[in-house]
């Protein structure tokens, strides 16, 4: 009976329940793509940094971390790869060289991370190859001897391009530096602009070969099936080698994982103040519903309704007009969002400044399905605090002076 009463007069003045469900529903409608729109750049930039930068688990040698030193290498790493790539939720494994040094050309000089890898091995741990467009060359495939892959911006700095010739510098394991001509093969081009300006790209046989011995690995790059595995099979590679760094993702770029919990904290802190700000409204609109039936109210009280019952009917009220546009807004914004999600949003005139984040220019916004069951929580309790002071004032009448006010 009452749920009945309190949905007819939500109705009773179209015009006002009708702007106050509008204003409702377009700021949760605009809070939420603002959400969807954040929460696409962390997961861009996740999944980038995850497929071209660090997979989930990468294994070092206690002491090359610190300064990235050649002659701290992984002792078998080729055997220790080949054991964890037998283990379960493991994807795939590839090793990787890993040495500080030069590269330049007639033109200019840059210091970078000189990567050496087994090309189709690493093809299954990163999606490096996949950065290197159509007319960028490719990725190190044909019979040009000493193939080196750069990034655009390393390609930009020293004025090369493809088939371009640059020498790489660096110190091996004896200490003596040994340098070599190369052959830009492929050019890639990655969301982080840090990570670009930092790591070139050979053929590990050809490290080899430069320096006339076998330059042992440096490191041990893991991808899995299914990421919250990621605790276990950590665990797991940490008993199974106690004198080597086992580190995740979160380890090895500390400020990915605070970037993720830090916009997911900050997405709820402004739909927070958007409904803050809706409860005031909300209130007022309230109040002036209670003042309006103040009559109406005295004599339901005079008949015998009870305090229990008026309260439960503004309470009702509020919710529902709360509800309404909260469930409207949520509907529109899923609509939204699945729009530009398909598309993108396009965000090249400041790809210079999203770059240097580390976030892709073009941004797929999404949202997930927990979002909306919490923001589903928080716009029930928004309509429940709304409705107390009306309810209270409703509740504050008495029968006698309310029947008498015209």
């Amino acid at each position: 009976m009452i749920p009945k009463i309190a949905f007819k007069n939500v109705w009773r003045n179209k015009e006002r329940s009708l702007i106050v469900i509008i204003a409702i529903t377009l700021a949760l409608t605009g809070g939420i793509f603002t959400a969807s729109i954040m929460t696409g750049m962390v997961d861009q930039k996740f999944r980038s940094g995850i497929n071209n930068e660090v997979s989930h688990i990468q294994i070092h040698n206690p002491d090359f971390l610190k300064n990235y030193e050649p002659q701290y290498s992984i002792v078998s790493a080729d055997s220790l790869a080949e054991v964890i790539s037998r283990m379960p939720d493991v994807k795939s494994v590839a090793v990787r060289t890993r040495v500080p040094g030069m590269i330049s050309s007639p033109n200019a000089a840059s210091g970078v991370q000189i990567i050496g890898i087994n090309p189709e091995k690493e093809k299954k741990v990163t999606q490096l190859y996949k950065t290197i467009c159509d007319s960028c060359g490719v990725y190190f495939t044909g019979p040009r001897k000493n193939p080196i892959l750069v990034s655009k911006r390393v390609a930009d700095k020293l004025k090369v391009r493809l088939k371009s010739k640059v020498v790489i510098r660096f110190q091996n394991t004896d200490g003596n530096i040994s340098e070599a001509a190369f052959s830009v093969t492929g050019i890639y081009q990655t969301s982080n602009n840090a990570f670009d300006d930092a790591n070139i790209f050979v053929r590990s046989n050809d490290f080899n070969n430069i320096t006339g011995s076998m330059i042992k690995p440096h490191e041990i790059a893991i991808l899995l099936t299914d990421i919250d595995n990621l605790p276990e099979v950590q665990s797991a590679l940490k008993q199974k080698f106690p004198g080597l760094d086992v580190e995740n993702w979160q380890e090895i770029q500390p400020e990915m994982g605070l970037i993720t919990s830090a916009i997911s904290l900050e997405i709820y802190i402004i739909l927070g103040i958007i409904l803050l700000a809706l409860a005031f409204g909300i209130v007022n609109t309230m109040l002036m519903i209670v003042f309006e039936r103040t009559r109406e109210l005295g004599m339901l009280m005079a008949v015998g309704m009870s305090k229990a019952r008026i309260f439960s009917m503004i309470m009702l009220e509020t919710i529902l007009l709360t509800f309404i546009g909260g469930i409207i807004g949520m509907v529109l914004s899923a609509f939204l969002i699945n729009i530009f999600h398909k598309h993108g949003i396009d965000m090249s005139s400041v790809s210079r400044g999203l770059g240097a984040f580390g976030f892709d220019p073009k941004i797929y916004p999404f949202i997930t399905k927990t979002f909306y069951l919490n923001l589903s929580v928080m716009i029930l309790s928004t309509g429940i605090l709304s409705a107390i002071i009306p309810a209270r004032k409703a509740l504050k009448l008495k029968p006698v002076e309310a029947i008498r006010i015209e």
